[in-house]
Order: C-alpha cells, then structure tokens, then sequence
C-alpha cells in the first residue's frame, strides 16, 4: 500500500517550502526515518525522513518547486510495490520524468503560472542520425530540468548545449536552480551574446607587426575601453531567502519604530579572560570566541530591564514580556542570507556551554542543518558585525522581539583613566529598540549596564 510523502508543518508562520532536493531516487529502499528529501523553508533547509520502511515509488514534486505545507510531493511503496520488478520502477521512473516538465501538482497556481517557461527550442539534429553524439547531449542536457531552472535558463538566455557542460549536484546528475546560478556568476555574462570567434583572427591580422609595449596594469583597464573588463551589468534573480529577508527588513523598518542608541565598552577584563582561557578550553574542544561573554552580559542586564526581553502583541495593543531567555544569534551565510537562530534558556548555561552551543549554532547555521526549532522562540538578539572589521552599526530589529545588541570590533585607541591617557582595548555597542514599547531612558539604561557587565565580569560571577 502507497503512503503519500507530503511537506510537514516546518515552523510557525511557515506556509510553504521549496523541493530543494531529492535525497533518494526512483525505485531506491528506505528505511523509516532515513532522510527522503530536503525542504528549504524561508530560512532553513529541512530534511523530511521517511515515514516508513519502503521504496520510492513516485516523485510528484520535482526540485525547486514551490508548494503549499500539507502537498503531497511523493509516494512511498510497501514491500509488495518493491517486489512489482523492474517494469515497476520504469513505469514510477517514466512517470516522474513527466512530473518534472510540469507544475507540481498542489502548488500554488501562481507558483505554477510564472514557473512554467515555454518549452525550450528543439535540438538540431545530429548529421549522424538518432544515435549521434549532438542528440545524446541535448537529452543529457534537457533531462528533469524543474520548471524554475528553465525559466532562469530563458531569462539569461543559456543553450541547452551550455546546460550539458553544467555539472549537476542534483539526483542523477540533475542540474538545480543553484548549478545554473553559480554557471551565471562564473560565466559572468546577464544574457547578452558574446562576439563571434571568427572575429578574433581578421583583427589580429590588422594589427601592426610590432605591438607597442604594454601598458601597466593600473592604466590597462581605462585603454581597453568600456566593458572590456567583463559586463557592465549582472542580474541575479533573489532566491527565496533573499526575497523573505528583504520582506521582513521592510516589515521592521516599518512596523516597529526603530530608534538607536551608542555605548562604549573598555573590554580589558574580558580581553584577558579570554587570552588566559581560550587555550585551556580549546584543548578541550571548546573554542572561546566572545559572543558567550556578550550573551551573559544581556541576560543579566535583562533581567533588570525585563521590558527589552519580550515582543509586542500580534495586535499591536499589548507587550509580552518574556520570563526565560533564548537570545538569537546573528550569522552571516553569504549569498545564502543572514539567520538569526537563538539559544535556548542561557540564564540557565555557564559560559562553557555557551561557547559550546554558540559554536554549534553557528556551523549548523552556515551547513544549512537547523531545525525549525532554532529559529523559532527567540526573546532578544545580538548582532556581532565586529567579526567582518565594523567599528560601529544601527543593526534592525529581530521583529517581533523588541530590541537588539550591536557589538563590534575591539580596536586599540588612547583613552583617560584616572587624569592619565592609557591605550585599552575599547569597543562601541549599539541598541536597536522600538519605541513603542521600550523608551530611550530604559534603552540607554540596558545598554549601560551591557556595558559595566563587561567592563567588570567578576559581577556576571556574582550573578551566576
């Protein structure tokens, strides 16, 4: 008997989720909770298991499409499916092919309408019929493509023959929308034709037989001419990440009522703690950076300001203050994003977990293997932009938390202690706070206190 695989709930407020990947193919034997099939979410990537011992029978939903949670994207056969043979799997093989020109069945019909491109052109025919090499490279080529790599393939103009130089890291070798995407980067051209290559030798024979030296290099861009250097312009298509972080800075920017405020921190204290303990922890497997130090700090002074851990209702009328602590995480994915997964209860971790879960967020973070938990219950964020060389920041609020913590990079300058100028490590921190709910006094105050708690760890000790 069939057992339909369909897309889970994934996290609060997550409607729907894109086939990234197919983990097994046609006809391949699973076994309950074996991974089937990768989802990506609007922040994470999850990989759905099996519901039971079986074989991939089906693939309704091919990769990169979107779908509705609740769509069935595959099927899963019982032991009697697998033993139907190998006509079996051929027909569920045939029937998968089919499923992947088209849109996936349960998607969103305006997922379906704008994913959909014409069909791409026929191949020329091969001079040595239909077992030459020209036609077996045009069906290698045009195999499983998802209705999303053909619409880009359209957009920016690619050949089906540049399509079969692509090394796919899809099922089977199938290329995915981010094959096609990372060619595009690497070609470096938005879909203009390049000059023809016959060109090349009637220049070259107008060319003076002694060519004068060449230029330096700092001179040889501007003598090449415009666009000689590569194109003027590039249009890379938002993926789906990009689009929801775009979305959701726009619906801070204009829900909350964004203010900020600045600090300094003299982070001589915490500079030595860290250089005294960072080699004993890390021989133990532990690295000590200095986010675990940063969340102390905020959970303490949080605790004396509990209006900056919490949220605003869902109405916008009341304010939820928030009486446990899981502070959110800021980490930098390249092009794939910015997330903001959180730790769980920190009042209740010494700085050794700390700085163990922070290094463990962070790698799953950047290995796309979060789960819908840790990203979802978040009471207050931190934003480390000190890490890529920024000296200061106004970073935007974590909606529908109610401030966030800027730290940044510790830089040496002179400073006055006790009527004498002294070098110290300083560091500048920032609050982003919504006005609505968290006045500038109370900000200033927080922050403030961030900041003595750094200045002065052995008050985290006493707190502990």
């Amino acid at each position: 008997m069939a057992i339909s695989i369909v897309v889970p709930q994934l996290g609060e407020s997550v409607a729907e989720g894109t086939v990234a990947r197919w983990l097994k193919a046609v006809g391949d034997k699973v076994r309950k909770e074996e991974p089937l099939v990768e989802i990506q979410t609007d922040k994470i990537n999850v990989e759905i298991p099996s519901p039971a011992d079986g074989t991939l029978s089906s693939i309704t939903v091919p990769e990169g499409t979107t779908v509705l949670v609740g769509t069935e994207i595959g099927q899963l056969g019982g032991v009697g499916d697998a033993a139907a043979g190998p006509a079996a799997v051929a027909t569920a093989k045939a029937a998968t092919s089919a499923a992947s020109a088209a849109p996936a069945v349960g998607a969103p019909a305006a997922v379906a309408a704008t994913s959909a491109p014409p069909a791409a052109p026929p191949a020329a025919k091969s001079p040595t019929g239909t077992n030459g090499h020209a036609q077996t490279v045009e069906s290698a080529a045009g195999r499983n493509l998802s209705p999303a790599v053909r619409k880009i393939m359209r957009e920016q103009n690619v050949s089906m023959a540049e399509m079969s130089a692509i090394s796919g890291s899809g099922v089977a070798g199938r290329v995915t929308r981010d094959d096609l995407l990372d060619y595009l980067k690497r070609r470096g051209t938005p879909g203009g034709t390049t000059a023809p290559a016959t060109a090349a030798p009637a220049m070259a024979a107008a060319a003076p037989a002694a060519p004068a030296a060449p230029l330096p290099a700092f001179l040889r861009a501007s003598a090449m001419g415009p666009g000689a250097t590569g194109p003027r312009e590039t249009t890379v298509p938002f993926s789906r990440v990009r689009r929801v972080i775009a979305e959701n800075m726009v619906k801070a920017k204009h829900t909350a009522a964004h203010t900020h405020c600045f600090d300094e921190c003299d982070m001589s204290a915490i500079v030595a703690l860290r250089r005294e303990w960072a080699p004993k922890l890390e021989s133990q497997g532990v690295k000590l950076t200095y986010m675990p130090f940063f969340i102390k700090a905020a959970v303490f002074a949080l605790k004396e300001f509990p209006w900056v851990n919490g949220s605003v209702s869902p109405q916008g009328d009341a304010m939820i203050v928030k009486h446990y602590y899981n502070i959110g995480m800021a980490v930098g994915r390249d092009e794939k994003g910015l997330i903001v997964p959180n730790l769980k209860d920190c009042d209740r971790k010494n700085l050794v977990q700390l700085a163990h879960e922070v290094n463990d967020l962070a790698a799953r973070a950047r290995a796309d293997r979060l789960t819908p938990d840790d990203i979802q219950g978040g009471t207050f964020s931190i934003t480390n932009a000190g890490v890529f060389g920024a000296i200061n920041s106004s970073p935007v609020i974590n909606v529908p938390e109610v401030a966030i913590l800027g730290v940044h990079k510790i830089v040496e300058r002179p400073i006055v202690r006790a009527g004498q100028i002294v070098v110290a490590p300083m560091m500048n921190a920032s609050i982003g706070f919504d006005h609505r709910v968290v006045d500038g006094e109370l900000a200033v105050k927080f922050l403030r206190r961030v900041c003595e708690l750094l200045e002065k760890p052995e008050l985290l000790w006493f707190h502990a």
